[in-house]
């Protein structure tokens, strides 16, 4: 199956579910190539969201294409976080580097696990404005500057209703059950992740290099 026709598929909650728990699955590391994997899924789910996050997708789409580049260009140093991080360390961190484009994926796997637990358990009445700007404030939000936090506290009116948004989510599952389920193994499995490439980039003493 080709690149285009992949994309092309609809977003798929299961897919991202056992990609995440197969990922954290490797103790103190995390593969390169398929955090990149289930992050091309991801990327769907963003583009759902509307122009309101158009920017975070272009950005998590240009991060994958480096990724990708570098893990064919040298997949033995890109086969992990790890290996990459060592064969980066002390070489000029910029926007052409593995360490910041991980960097980048990671904060924003944060905020995509917050808001959509958050807006699967919400009530039908709640409001997913709300919901997406508390996620954002808690997440994404400490990484961005004044004039997009601005931008994003008004934009998250344009969001679909969360009826539109579970539909989205569900796909090919028959019920809220169902999707709740898989939720809850991404949100699980994704804090893991996130966790891991933190402590890292702790250790590694990366989380200013942008």
């Amino acid at each position: 199956m080709t690149e285009d026709v992949e994309n092309q598929r609809p977003f798929c909650i299961k897919s991202v579910a056992e990609q995440m728990k197969t990922i954290s699955k490797l103790e103190d590391n995390v593969s390169l190539i398929e955090f990149v994997e289930v992050y091309e899924e991801l990327c769907k789910f963003i583009k759902m969201l509307g122009k309101i996050f158009e920017f975070v997708e272009k950005d998590v789409q240009e991060k994958i294409i480096l990724l990708k580049a570098l893990h064919k260009e040298n997949s033995e140093h890109y086969a992990t976080v790890i290996s990459m991080v060592e064969i980066e360390k002390g070489k000029k961190m910029d926007k052409h580097s593995g360490c910041v484009a991980i960097l980048h994926l990671n904060r924003a796997l944060e905020f995509i696990v917050a808001f959509m637990n958050s807006a699967v358990s919400a009530g039908m009445d709640d409001s997913i404005p709300k919901i997406c700007k508390e996620s954002y404030d808690e997440t994404l939000a400490k990484h961005h500057p004044w004039i997009i936090r601005t931008a994003v506290k008004v934009a998250v009116y344009t969001l679909p209703t969360r009826e539109k948004m579970l539909e989205y989510i569900k796909g090919s599952l028959e019920s809220e059950s169902e999707v709740r389920i898989e939720i809850d193994t991404v949100v699980e499995n994704g804090k893991r992740v996130h966790e891991r490439i933190n402590k890292i980039y702790t250790t590694h003493d990366l989380h200013k290099i942008c």
